[in-house]
C-alpha cells in the first residue's frame, strides 16, 4: 500500500477520538489524550466518544455514543482520527481515505475479552495500513507527526486492508464459532456495520413474587415454540457468580443449554465477568431507577448503562432463543424495573404478562421457611418478608405493571385464582397473547397430574427443580394458617385496588 503526505498548515483542525461501544472501559486513550493536550499541540477543535470509559476534560466535544451516520459525518469532517483497534472502525476511516492512529484495547488492562485487536493491529500496522500506539510515548509522537503536517496519512488503499480484516474475521470464526459472523459491532467489533436483526419476542412475567408464576412460566414452557429462561434478573450473581443449578438439575457452568447460550453469545462465559456485570446492572436495573427509565428523554448516565447493559442481554437472548430453537421467550424476572429496561432496548420485542395473587395468599408464601436445593454447598432458605412490607410491594408491583401499556408496552393481566379454575383457558389466552398456537387442551390431558418436562430456568423459586406429577389446585392454605392481625393488616393496606382485581375487601 502506498500513501500521500496530507499537504497544509501545521496544525490539526478536527481531531477526532472515538473508543468504540465494547462495555469494557478504555479510559487509558481518554487520559493519553487528555495528557497530550495539556500541551497546547495546536489542534482547532477536539471530539471525544467516550462510550462506557469516563469522559475527557479537556476535548471541546464529548459524546457517549454516536449514531451511525453521525458517526459517518465525523469521519469526513475529521482532520485526524484516533481511534481503538476495532476492524469495523478502522474500515471507516480508510474508507473516508484517512489512516487512523490506532491504539488496541489489552486484555491486561481489563480493556478486553483478550488481545486479538493488539494482533490484528500489528499485522495492519506490518503493511502501512495504521499508525499503531502501544504506548503513550508512541501516540505523542504520531499526533506531533500530525500536528507538523497538519492532519492524517492520507489512505490509497491497495486493497490490503479489506482482506486483512476478512481474513481476521474468519479467523474469529474458528476460535468463537460461526456465530462471530453475525455478533453486533457494537460487543465484539470482528466485523464491520450491519442491519439489525429481527427484534427478540420477549413475553415477560410481572408480578410480586409468591404469586405463582413458576407453575404458570412451566407449563408455558411445555408449549413447544416457548423457551423459559427462568429469572434472568437473576443470572449473574446465581449463574455466573455462584454456580446454582440450573432448573435442569445441573451446575450453570455444566448445562450444556446455558453452556451453548454463552459460546454463542461470547465465545464462552470464561470472557465474561459476572462479578463485572453485576455491577453494571446495579447501575440501572433497580428500583431507584425506574423514575429514570419512564423519561422519554435518558439522562446521558442512564443511557449510557442501557446501551452497556442492554447490549449483553440482547446477546443472551438472542443466543437463548436460538438454542431453545423456539420463538418466544419468557424471562420471569417479575421486577418493574428490568421490565422498563428491556422497554427501552430497540432490539426486544417485549410483552408483559401481568400476573396477580390475593395478597393474603402472596402474604402467607412470603412468611414459610422454604429451602433453596439450587444453592450448593450450603444450607440457604429463601428470603422472607413481613406481611405489611408484602402489601406495600403488592400495590406498587401491581400498579406499575397495570400502567405498563400507558408507555407503549403491550401487556395483559391474568388472575392466579382464574388460572386455578380454568387452566387451559388461561393458558391459552396466554398462548394468544405471546403469539403461539393455543395448545392448552394437549398439554392438560382431564384430571391426569401433568408430568413437566426439563426446563432450564437460570434462577426462581425451588418447585423449578422438582419434576414430579403436577396437580392444579388451589392453594388458600392463608385462609386458615396466616396469622388473623396479619391477615387483617394486609387487607388494609392493599384494599385502594382489592377492587380493582375483585378480590374481597372484607373477610
Amino acid at each position: 500500500m502506498s500513501t500521500v503526505e496530507h499537504i497544509g498548515d501545521p496544525g490539526i483542525e478536527r481531531l477526532f477520538v472515538i473508543v468504540g461501544t465494547d462495555y469494557h472501559r478504555f479510559d487509558r486513550l481518554v487520559w493519553w489524550i487528555d495528557e497530550w493536550l495539556e500541551g497546547d499541540p495546536g489542534v482547532g477543535s477536539v471530539l471525544v466518544q467516550h462510550g462506557t470509559s469516563g469522559p475527557s476534560e479537556r476535548a471541546d466535544s464529548i459524546i457517549d455514543y454516536l449514531r451511525r451516520s453521525e458517526l459517518a459525518q465525523e469521519f469526513r469532517d475529521a482532520s485526524v482520527v484516533v481511534c481503538q483497534g476495532g476492524p469495523a472502525t478502522i474500515l471507516q476511516c480508510r474508507a473516508n481515505g484517512i489512516v487512523p492512529i490506532v491504539v488496541p484495547r489489552e486484555e491486561r488492562f481489563d480493556e478486553h475479552v483478550n488481545d486479538h485487536q493488539v494482533d490484528f493491529c500489528e499485522r495492519l500496522a506490518g503493511h502501512g495500513d495504521i499508525d499503531l500506539a502501544r504506548t503513550k510515548d508512541e501516540l505523542f509522537r504520531l499526533l506531533d507527526e500530525s500536528v507538523g503536517r497538519g492532519g492524517s496519512r492520507i489512505a490509497t488503499d491497495d486493497g490490503h486492508a479489506a482482506i486483512a480484516i476478512s481474513n481476521f474475521e474468519d479467523q474469529m470464526v474458528e476460535l468463537l464459532g460461526e456465530r462471530a459472523r453475525s455478533l453486533p459491532a457494537d460487543l465484539a467489533e470482528v466485523v464491520p456495520l450491519h442491519a439489525s436483526p429481527k427484534p427478540v419476542p420477549v413475553l415477560y412475567v410481572g408480578s410480586v413474587p409468591r404469586s405463582g408464576s413458576t407453575i404458570i412460566s412451566d407449563l408455558i414452557n411445555e408449549h413447544p415454540h416457548v423457551i423459559n429462561i427462568g429469572e434472568l434478573v437473576h443470572m449473574w450473581e446465581r449463574g455466573l457468580i455462584e454456580n446454582n443449578l440450573c432448573g435442569c438439575g445441573e451446575p450453570f457452568s455444566e448445562c450444556p443449554f446455558w453452556s451453548e447460550v454463552g459460546e454463542r453469545a461470547f465465545g464462552g462465559w470464561s470472557h465474561l465477568s459476572g462479578e463485572r456485570m453485576h455491577t453494571l446492572q446495579r447501575r440501572v436495573d433497580r428500583t431507584r431507577f425506574i423514575p429514570a427509565l419512564v423519561k422519554p428523554n435518558l439522562s446521558r448516565s442512564v443511557g449510557t448503562s442501557i446501551v452497556q447493559y442492554g447490549s449483553v442481554l440482547t446477546r443472551i437472548l438472542r443466543a437463548a432463543l436460538e438454542v431453545g430453537d423456539a420463538p418466544v421467550i419468557v424471562d420471569t424476572s417479575k421486577h418493574v424495573s428490568t421490565a422498563l429496561l428491556l422497554h427501552q432496548l430497540p432490539e426486544i420485542d417485549l410483552r408483559v404478562l401481568h400476573l396477580v395473587r390475593d395478597p393474603r395468599g402472596v402474604a402467607h408464601s412470603w412468611t414459610k421457611a422454604v429451602k433453596r436445593p439450587e444453592v450448593r454447598g450450603e444450607d440457604r432458605d429463601m428470603d422472607t418478608l413481613h406481611p405489611g412490607r408484602i402489601g406495600l410491594r403488592w400495590l406498587w408491583f401491581n400498579w406499575a405493571f397495570q400502567n405498563m401499556d400507558r408507555l407503549g408496552v403491550r401487556s395483559v393481566t391474568i388472575r392466579y385464582e382464574d388460572f386455578v379454575a380454568d387452566p387451559t383457558g388461561t393458558l391459552n389466552d396466554i398462548f394468544a397473547f405471546a403469539g403461539v398456537d393455543e395448545l392448552a387442551s394437549d398439554l392438560l390431558d382431564g384430571d391426569s397430574p401433568l408430568i413437566l418436562g426439563e426446563g432450564h430456568s437460570v434462577a426462581g423459586n425451588p418447585r423449578r427443580l422438582d419434576r414430579k406429577p403436577v396437580k392444579i389446585r388451589a392453594d388458600e392454605a392463608w385462609r386458615g394458617d396466616l396469622d388473623p392481625k396479619m391477615r387483617d393488616l394486609v387487607t388494609r393496606v392493599t384494599r385502594p385496588m382489592l377492587g380493582r382485581y375483585r378480590y374481597p375487601k372484607d373477610l
